[in-house]
């Protein structure tokens, strides 16, 4: 049998409100001990001496305050050596806490909240009092039922229930905001020292990201723990402690959905077209069902339970409801035998159905696609969760297929790094290409109305200076060699360019003071670039340079040439064209820019009206509410006043005499109910009536 252990006995309420004492005694400058202690619990949450005392006593044996000795330096205890408590702090005790108290379970009863002994599951951190677990302890082991319900079989897959699980905290974190993150101000972090296994929704979220779930009821488990750290951290009455309940409730809801069907909770929360239509597997059955006031209505059967379906419609919202069996009919009755009204929303609901219908038949012609490999693997799965703590072979099988992924995800960020980088490279590469292109490449007309004469002598100094070269270089074969060779190549390009493209120039870069060039002369007139390009190659001819000793006639011959003229008049014409592109982009630019910073600014202009409405609305909701409740209240008030009012005069009334003929005040008393105003009233009345009933005794 297993025997329950003693572990924290300190309530955790008790522990915040003993230090909330202590923090306040300190503020005065004054040792807290166990008189100044009592004293305030006292005042503030009428706890009696001896709770105090026990509790005070129970705190420092958990390590959840700290006592010391000190002397007194105020009022009478001054060099008085007296015992003081102080709060732990987290930077100075947490070595020692570790060290004692972090033993692998945690400290109080994960159903109730509370200390006490417990009972140490075998299989996990949680504990339970022995009247808090139905599960039997008589055995060697305890293991409690969250570990238990762990250990059937899972019928979804690991990647298939954390994405489901996805969704469920979604759902989770949109209606309880709190719970994202606990004890997240400053003033509450010293609350996690109650916490073992500290859990919230941003942790779980995180943990369905990593596959971290293998079943669900590990995911119901950790929000049962997000419930168990409110209520140690907060208290079983609190605001937080309701909210993560109903969080709780939420949860198992979700859970509970999940186990009917997971296809219907994927396709509910993802809605991809047609989600609805698309059949589950495996396909549920198809009825008419009659909701009381409602006609008969196509729908899907989730579960059926003794006499009732659970039902889900077709048709615009998909609603919900659980009818009788009396109200369902086969999906093969008639239209006629039902008497059913076809409205709009009927015929769309039947157009709905028969999509499903057309879905089911084409899955069933195509099968049922399970691999099997998926399923030896989950097989596998499965074996190593159950087995995972007895037999170590699966175990280390597990762990090598766990590296094999994070080893071929390491290599596919490799590569994908890899891929993005040469991505960038190329996008640089072709952005320096336009660059290069924009500055060095100018392809511009030379006129081709060139005067005749002007040619004519060109091409006579052209032969001079071949013949003079011809006569210096008898003597050095090789150098007439490569010369004749370049202006054959030289013809050999120009005859091959078209008459459109003998009219065109290419620029570069001149060097003034470098060593005369012999260059072969033809009718265009180029010049190596600085930098080709690879836009237009057949407009642009490279020159041999060859360096022998040239004469001076042939130098000034070459120097007589109008390039420069030419090249400078092209050049401000590039220069020209150039900064006008770049006004026009940077105009262009500008325009947009502008026009993109306007529509930001009426859309933030708009949001900013849209919120300024909405807190005015609000505020004259408020304020409306306010005077109505005010006006209420001083209505409520004057009434009872006017009542009051109404109620005294009726009484004065009631205590004065009236005369009996004309109702006036009454002065004369005559007999026990007339009276009179005066004489004249009385003789009328005497005479008339009163003289027969009269009962006063007359002597």
């Amino acid at each position: 049998m297993v025997k329950p252990v003693k572990r924290r006995q300190a309530s955790p309420q008790h522990i915040e409100n003993l230090w909330g004492a202590i923090n306040y005694i300190r503020q005065q400058k004054q040792i807290p001990n166990m008189e100044r202690i009592s004293k305030y619990m006292e005042r503030e949450y009428e706890m009696r001496y001896s709770d105090t005392a026990n509790q005070l006593h129970y705190a420092v044996m958990d390590g959840l305050v700290k006592s010391y000795r000190a002397k007194g330096s105020k009022g009478s205890k001054v060099g008085v050596e007296q015992e003081g408590f102080r709060v732990p702090i987290p930077e100075l005790d947490n070595e020692e806490e570790e060290e004692n108290q972090i033993d692998g379970h945690d400290w109080y009863c994960f159903y109730c909240h509370k200390g006490g002994e417990m009972l140490l599951c075998s299989s996990c951190w949680r504990v339970y009092h022995p009247a808090c677990t139905e599960e039997d302890y008589s055995g060697v082991r305890f293991v409690c039922s969250i570990c238990q319900a762990g250990r059937k079989r899972n019928k979804l897959k690991k990647l298939e229930l954390n994405t489901l699980l996805e969704y469920t905290v979604k759902r989770l974190k949109e209606k309880t905001r709190e719970l994202h993150k606990l004890c997240a101000k400053e003033d509450e972090k010293l609350l996690l020292c109650f916490l073992y296994n500290p859990m919230d929704l941003n942790i779980m979220e995180a943990k369905t990201f990593e596959e971290g779930y293998k079943f669900l009821e590990e995911f119901h488990a950790d929000a049962l723990n997000v419930l168990h750290n409110v209520v140690l951290c907060y208290g079983e009455f609190d605001e937080m402690a309701e909210l993560a309940l109903i969080m709780v409730k939420d949860c198992t809801y979700d859970i509970d959905e999940i186990k009917l069907c997971s296809d219907c909770y994927k396709l509910s929360n993802a809605k991809p077209k047609d989600w609805f239509c698309q059949p589950c597997d495996p396909p549920h059955e198809l009825v008419w069902a009659k909701q009381k006031g409602y006609t008969y209505w196509p729908a899907k059967v989730i579960v059926r339970t003794d006499d009732k379906y659970d039902v889900r419609f077709f048709g615009n919202f998909h609603q919900r409801a659980t009818i009788p069996e009396s109200s369902i009919k086969p999906i093969e009755t008639s239209l006629k035998t039902l008497a059913v009204k076809r409205t709009q929303g009927f015929v769309k609901s039947c157009q709905e159905l028969e999509k499903h219908q057309r879905f089911l038949e084409k899955r069933k012609l195509d099968g049922w696609k399970a691999e099997t490999s998926d399923k030896e693997e989950d097989a596998f799965e499965e074996a190593a969760n159950e087995n995972e703590e007895d037999i170590p072979d699966v175990k280390r099988v597990k762990e090598q297929k766990k590296k094999k992924k994070k080893d071929k995800s390491h290599k596919n960020n490799k590569k994908k790094e890899k891929l993005k980088r040469e991505k960038k490279d190329r996008k640089g590469r072709k952005a320096r290409k336009r660059e290069i292109e924009q500055e060095d490449t100018v392809i511009l007309e030379v006129s081709s109305e060139e005067d005749e004469e002007r040619a004519e002598k060109r091409r006579r100094k052209s032969q001079k200076t071949y013949t003079r070269l011809k006569s210096k270089t008898d003597e050095h074969g090789n150098s007439w060699d490569m010369i004749t060779s370049s202006i054959n190549e030289s013809r050999h390009r120009q005859s091959a360019l078209s008459p459109e493209d003998a009219n065109l120039v290419t620029s570069s870069e001149d060097h003034p003071h470098s060593q005369a060039r012999v260059v072969s002369v033809a009718h265009v007139a180029t010049q190596t670039s600085k930098k080709p390009t690879n836009k237009l190659p057949s407009k642009s001819t490279q020159t041999d340079m060859v360096e022998p000793s040239v004469s001076a006639p042939a130098a000034a011959a070459a120097t007589e040439c109008d390039c420069d003229e030419k090249y400078a008049k092209i050049m401000e014409d590039l220069s020209r064209r150039l900064e006008e592109h770049h006004a026009t982009e940077r105009e262009n630019a500008l325009d947009e820019l502008s026009d993109k910073m306007q529509k930001e600014f009426e859309e933030d202009k708009q949001q900013a009206i849209a919120r300024a409405i909405g807190n005015m609305e609000r505020e004259v909701e408020l304020a409306s509410q306010q005077a109505e409740d005010k006006c209420k209240e001083q209505y409520m008030k004057e009434m009872k006043k006017l009542a009051q009012k109404h109620k005294e005069n009726v009484s004065q009334t009631k205590k004065k005499q009236w005369c009996f003929n004309c109702e006036e005040e009454a002065m004369y008393h005559c007999c026990w109910n007339t009276s009179y105003c005066s004489t004249k009233c009385q003789q009328e009345h005497w005479h008339k009536e009163h003289k027969k009933v009269c009962r006063r005794k007359r002597n």
